[in-house]
């Protein structure tokens, strides 16, 4: 009887050794990433987030949204298994792009953060920075002209701001807003944050190369942002909307969808979590629109 409880348990362990073989090379796979570059647009509510992976598995997210829902959302864009990101930014310290990061920094190992580094007071922001000490997280200021490269292919841009606003205080923290640009064979993105009227006239004179397939439509469409001149330079044949139904700010606003309307516009209101795949050569955009 003990001979045969013994040989119950050896199958049971070796059974139990091979699922977690399975399992890691599951894992190892898993995060060599696929042989598209996959941006999604999560669907947070009123807030941004945008989760970025390369074909070689490297992530970055941008904005974390008003609350704790992008750990959710991180967690079925990502393998279960998978608790690291590569670059967080944090294009200004607005809550709705704010208070989600803070829960990824509680869950997920961060190498890495960019952000403008202005002054701002409130407790949010400084609980921000206390766990990037705690943690001790290389943290970047961002400066135009920083690039991103990974393999041949996949470079990330900032193109604002134009110069250190480390300290710096601002009435409106719409105008520190990060712009960076993402180029990736022959398709390319432009993620402007809550960035308004007077950055984007910053961009036109100074000859950024802001154009772009995919425009990440400023400010969740206030009529503050995608001014004419800027919407005719960027000339993005999909526009993405991040904004929340039926939002108290009345975002976004109908001058700014009549501006865009000969541009293909998806929203998260109307249609969730927005996911851009790319091959180099072209991109698809899985969504289901209402």
């Amino acid at each position: 009887m003990f001979k045969k409880f013994r040989q119950k348990f050896i199958f049971a362990w070796l059974g139990v050794l091979l699922i977690g073989v399975i399992l890691v090379w599951t894992a190892v796979f898993a995060k060599a990433g696929s042989a598209n570059l996959k941006v999604i647009f999560f669907d947070i509510g009123q807030g941004k987030a945008v989760f970025i992976e390369e074909p070689g598995g490297s992530q970055i997210l941008i904005d974390g949204g008003p609350d704790g829902s992008v750990v959710e959302k991180l967690s079925s864009a990502m393998p279960y298994f998978d608790k690291n990101i590569d670059l967080l930014i944090l294009t200004h310290p607005d809550s709705d792009h704010l208070a989600g990061l803070i829960e990824v920094l509680k869950r997920y190992s961060v190498v890495s953060i960019i952000e403008t580094g202005i002054a701002d007071p409130t407790a949010l922001y400084q609980e921000w920075h206390k766990i990037i000490k705690e943690k001790n997280i290389s943290l970047i200021y961002a400066l135009a002209g920083q690039k991103i490269k990974i393999g041949d292919d996949f470079l990330l841009e900032i193109l604002f701001p134009a110069k250190s606003l480390v300290g710096q205080s601002f009435s409106n923290t719409n105008s520190s807003s990060i712009v960076a640009k993402l180029t990736y064979g022959k398709n390319s993105f432009l993620f402007t944050g809550d960035a308004e009227e007077p950055t984007e006239f910053y961009l036109l004179q100074s000859g950024a190369k802001i154009d772009a397939d995919i425009l990440d439509v400023g400010h969740h469409g206030s009529k503050n942002s995608t001014s004419q001149k800027f919407l005719d330079a960027v000339s993005p044949e999909t526009a993405v909307i991040q904004v929340g139904k039926n939002n108290r700010y009345g975002h976004p606003a109908q001058e700014t969808l009549d501006k865009l309307k000969d541009v293909e516009i998806y929203r998260t209101d109307l249609c969730g979590g927005i996911e851009i795949l790319s091959d180099l050569e072209k991109y698809s955009i899985q969504a289901n629109c209402r």
